[in-house]
């Protein structure tokens, strides 16, 4: 009964054990993922993305400049003659009984300013929202200009693949009708036939590398590095 209750222990944690390291495994993303995730990675960094961000920036610059710029609207005078500081006083006796003011003082606010200034204000925040907005949606286009970029560079790679079988197969055909028509054991036709049939494919397979390496170029343009850095992962 003892061994029997350790046995089930043991069949049990192992179990478990198992149960956790097939969770944890099914959790790792695939290698196709983190490929994917570390291509919108790359393209947010694209100037693009900075040049948003900088624009972002400015906006919220302009908010605090428009939050300031009340004191603009604020005009202070002082009137100082020869009365105010007193000199003519005393060039000239009679003076001394002028009992008007003798300090001209003022502060100017247009009127205008008490709603053109909260426009401002709100014209700036809205600037802010829309450069927010940009680049937000600025994001959105590289992800899915990236991603896009990415099934097309896989679908060309596959489609070169089954192209470049085929161009090998008719290859291996044309070599061996070559050598039957040397011998004189077929016609020209066939030859010639077979001829064709293998440069049409090897036309077909020179335009696939050339898409696919057009792809390829445009990919990098847009994450800064070789893609060959992130299909293994650098």
């Amino acid at each position: 009964m003892k061994h029997t209750f350790i046995l089930f222990c043991i069949v049990l944690l192992s179990s478990g054990l198992f149960a956790q390291t097939k969770t944890a495994t099914q959790s790792q993303p695939q290698p196709d993922s983190m490929i994917r995730n570390r291509l919108v990675e790359l393209a947010l960094q694209n100037p693009a993305m900075k040049i948003a961000g900088y624009e972002k920036d400015k906006t919220r610059y302009e908010v605090t400049k428009a939050n300031s710029n009340w004191l603009n609207y604020v005009t202070a005078t002082v009137n100082i003659n020869d009365v105010t500081t007193g000199s003519a006083r005393r060039n000239n006796p009679d003076l001394n009984n002028i009992y008007y003011p003798l300090w001209n003082i003022g502060i100017n606010v247009p009127l205008g300013s008490f709603t053109g200034k909260a426009q401002d204000v709100k014209i700036a925040k809205r600037n802010k929202d829309i450069a927010t907005e940009n680049q937000s949606g600025q994001a959105r286009l590289l992800k899915r200009q990236v991603l896009s970029l990415y099934e097309e560079y896989i679908s060309k790679r596959e489609l070169l693949k089954m192209q470049s079988e085929m161009t090998l197969d008719d290859k291996t055909a044309f070599e061996t009708l070559e050598e039957k028509f040397s011998t004189g054991s077929i016609s020209y036709q066939e030859y010639s036939t077979a001829n064709k049939l293998y440069n049409e494919q090897m036309a077909k397979q020179r335009i696939l590398e050339k898409e696919l390496n057009v792809t390829k170029l445009e990919i990098e343009e847009m994450i800064g590095v070789p893609l060959e850095d992130v299909l293994l992962l650098k």
